[in-house]
């Protein structure tokens, strides 16, 4: 059992915050399959064609200083990536190494996938999709379940409690879970529990 000293949640509304953050951080990990050695080509030849930048083409008449029409092309993309630092490197590791505390591998893909729906912005969890995915027997609201359960025993596991005190929690902060995303999705903004 690991027991982690310092800045480690107390409730499932926080663990959740923290899990929901590495996702971030993860998609700003450098090294995403990418061949470093691509890079000695000679791309100042190549004309440029829509679908060549990943992103949302949009196409726009500006009329310049002479009074000229020309159409001009826009590419709206992502964020760009910043590099990570040190600390958050460390965040990063920590954070991602809690789905290790959790005993069942289903566990640790619900928790990990409801988290990523929560970071790209979505107001709750799709458990469909997440069902979908994780090919598991039980139904969206079962997964929910388990979703607040693991949650809880992440909690207890990070504290050194036993695991058997997960019950305590899920009741306690199993109804701010729903109650924020429901909260969120009418527009009312982050609750602090």
């Amino acid at each position: 059992m690991m027991t982690v000293v310092g800045d480690a949640p107390v409730t499932l509304l926080a663990v959740q915050e923290r899990l929901v953050g590495v996702h971030g951080l993860w998609r700003r990990t450098p090294g995403d399959g990418r061949s470093p050695f691509a890079c000695d080509g000679p791309w100042h030849l190549m004309l440029r064609e829509v679908g060549d930048i990943v992103g949302h083409y949009s196409e726009t008449l500006l009329t310049n200083a002479a009074g000229k029409e020309m159409q001009v092309r826009k590419v709206d993309q992502s964020a760009p990536r910043t590099p990570l630092r040190t600390a958050e490197v460390a965040e990063r590791d920590l954070v991602t190494g809690w789905l290790t505390l959790l005993a069942e591998p289903l566990d640790r893909k619900v928790v990990w996938l409801a988290t990523a729906h929560l970071a790209r912005g979505e107001d709750a969890p799709g458990w469909t999709e997440i069902k979908r995915i994780t090919g598991a027997v039980q139904g969206p609201s079962a997964l929910a379940w388990r979703y607040r359960k693991a949650l809880a025993a992440l909690v207890c596991r990070l504290h050194g409690l036993p695991s058997r005190d997960w019950r305590g929690l899920v009741a306690r902060d199993g109804a701010a879970l729903t109650s924020a995303a429901r909260q969120e999705s009418l527009g009312c903004g982050a609750v602090k529990w």
